[in-house]
């Protein structure tokens, strides 16, 4: 065998090893279906699912309460991160995540009748 094709043939298989590999460790994403009971039901849920699943559990968000500007901002994060989504489907996840994680409002203490009394 001549040294030209041995190299040819030790490049393929180093090619073909690290193909086997890469597509080993790719996951499908769940169907809407299969989404965590954590994660209300709703428009844009099953969208939220699909895409946000490919990089992550999407029942995460269940522990995230943020407001819808925020939601906003972190959709656009994981946009610019390579989530793959259109400007109206990331809208929706928005919507979706705004609408089933909204910010947690911070009570105030309530007076009590008759603590001022002297």
């Amino acid at each position: 065998m001549n040294t030209g094709r041995v190299m040819t043939i030790a490049l393929a298989a180093v090619a073909s090893a690290a193909f086997v590999g890469a597509a080993a460790g790719q996951t499908a994403a769940p169907s809407p279906s299969a989404a965590p009971a954590s994660l209300p039901p709703g428009p844009g849920r099953d969208l939220m699912v699909h895409t946000c699943s490919v990089c992550h559990q999407p029942e995460i968000a269940a522990q995230q309460h943020l407001s819808r500007q925020d939601w906003g901002d972190l959709v656009e994060q994981m946009a610019s991160r390579g989530a793959s989504a259109s400007d109206a489907e990331f809208a929706q996840i928005t919507d979706y995540l705004a609408r089933s994680f909204p910010a947690e409002q911070v009570k105030q203490p309530s007076s009590q009748p008759g603590a001022h009394k002297q």
